[in-house]
């Protein structure tokens, strides 16, 4: 009975969860390269999250696009329209502006095609059943355009000629974006591990895979006569080939690089928050925010250079902290299924919630978050591209931009998100990866481990 009464509670504050409002939608642009920036939109005028970015061949301007199909402009780009009013089948994933600058597409992620102003519709993918979703678009004229599918799919309308895709191999990574060559005789796709994809006279220059990146690729900047090209991190960080000579170091910025668009002798890049996940509980709802963290640390603290955390001199994130779940594979509590638990579980001596949570270095206060499964957490960055997680707490203490000395209190222990009682989940990341924190933590007898 106890078992089916805690069930019942559990379902429903977690429904509750599933309805809490996503923050407040916002984007930022970022130039590089001699780009100028002309603003952004505000949450305030966002109804739906930002999609897509194309600028002016010069510079001047650029048009930024919602999921929704609305389309804001800056600068000198002239607005043609939007799908302001109407309901699409699939979100805006892509935009793509006519060479001439007088017009402008919207691709949805099913291949529908919108066009405005001087850009004509040469046909979609919208009346076909595709294998993966569309991803992007390119063009290098008005009579024509390409379309590329996750699967690296490409589809050819009106003059732009098809010159391969890679539709039937198995990928590693999936693709994110295309790029065509400067005689628009050839194109690249772009994995989001980095790896290059050359089609036509599209020439291959060097690609990212096993050069230690982490996190995705969003998109690549030409060189204008063809003879290379610069991928763009999701982290701001801009790698050149070729003869490209573009590059930018990454930014400690917790919202990723969601698009990238070339400006005169430079280039914008489009930032966006992640969204907070808040799909309806369930087994995945653990993976799903562990990867949320993980992609906000890895933003967050890029710019740092890289530490080892036997150098940091850990507290214990709770007075006399007792291991009831360690770190690693194990049975979950509540779903039943063999999982790998990204931290370690303590509560306090005999059966105690152990106090409030503890900070165990000095850092500040990353972020303040309420997850599905994690429920109210505290991410702490310790620099050195070193954080901690504090997860399930009833109450927190501190916020955002905080400051915090080792010991201080960041909150109460609770049993907040997919929990089965009171206690800490603590994590420790290192470059955003999990690792197990009690090699690192100088705790008490083992007698009161996992139980």
């Amino acid at each position: 009975m106890l078992k089916i009464w805690f069930l019942s509670l559990l379902a429903g504050s977690l429904a509750l969860q599933v309805f809490t409002p996503a923050p407040a939608l916002a984007a930022k642009v970022e130039a590089v390269g001699g780009a100028a920036t002309y603003g952004a939109p505000d949450g305030e005028s966002l109804a739906s999250p930002v999609a897509a970015m194309v600028s002016t061949a010069d510079g001047s301007g650029y048009w930024i696009a919602t999921q929704a199909g609305v389309v804001t402009n800056f600068g000198e780009a002239p607005h043609f329209g939007d799908m302001t009013g109407t309901t699409l089948n699939e979100p805006i994933v892509g935009m793509a502006v006519t060479p001439t600058g007088n017009g402008y597409w919207l691709v949805a992620a099913d291949g529908g095609i919108f066009s405005f102003g001087g850009a004509k519709f040469h046909g979609s993918t919208g009346h076909l059943k595709l294998n993966s979703p569309i991803v992007g678009m390119a063009t290098n004229s008005d009579n024509g355009y390409w379309l590329v599918a996750a699967d690296g799919g490409v589809f050819s309308f009106g003059a732009a000629p098809f010159y391969g895709s890679m539709g039937a191999t198995a990928l590693n990574r999936p693709i994110v974006a295309m790029l065509p060559s400067g005689s628009g005789l050839g194109y690249w796709l772009l994995a989001e591990d980095g790896g290059i994809f050359t089609f036509g006279d599209a020439s291959f220059y060097g690609s990212a895979p096993g050069e230690g990146y982490v996190g995705p690729f969003v998109g690549m900047i030409p060189v204008s006569d063809g003879r290379g090209y610069a991928l763009v991190h999701s982290d701001g960080r801009i790698a050149p080939f070729g003869m490209s000579m573009l590059r930018n170091d990454p930014v400690c910025d917790p919202w990723p690089v969601a698009d990238v668009s070339v400006a005169g002798a430079g280039a914008v890049l489009l930032r966006t928050p992640s969204s907070l996940p808040n799909d309806p509980p369930s087994n995945l709802s653990g993976p799903i925010d562990s990867e949320y963290l993980r992609e906000l640390i890895i933003h967050s603290q890029s710019c740092q250079t890289p530490n080892e955390p036997a150098s940091v001199e850990f507290a214990l994130p709770l007075s006399q902290p007792v291991q009831t779940s360690p770190f690693g594979w194990r049975r979950h509590p509540i779903w039943g299924d063999i999982s790998k638990h990204a931290g370690s579980d303590f509560i306090g001596p005999n059966r105690t919630s152990g106090g409030p949570a503890l900070a165990v270095a000095d850092g500040s206060v990353l972020a303040v978050l309420d997850l599905v499964a994690y429920g109210k957490t505290v991410v702490l960055d310790h620099g050195g591209q070193i954080a901690t997680v504090y997860a399930h707490l009833s109450r927190v203490s501190v916020q955002a931009g905080d400051v915090v000395e080792k010991g201080q209190a960041l909150g109460s222990v609770g049993s907040t998100g997919l929990s089965t009682g009171v206690h800490l989940h603590f994590e420790l990341r290192v470059n955003a990866a999990a690792k197990d924190p009690a090699t690192y933590l100088n705790l008490p007898d083992p007698a009161y481990s996992a139980e």
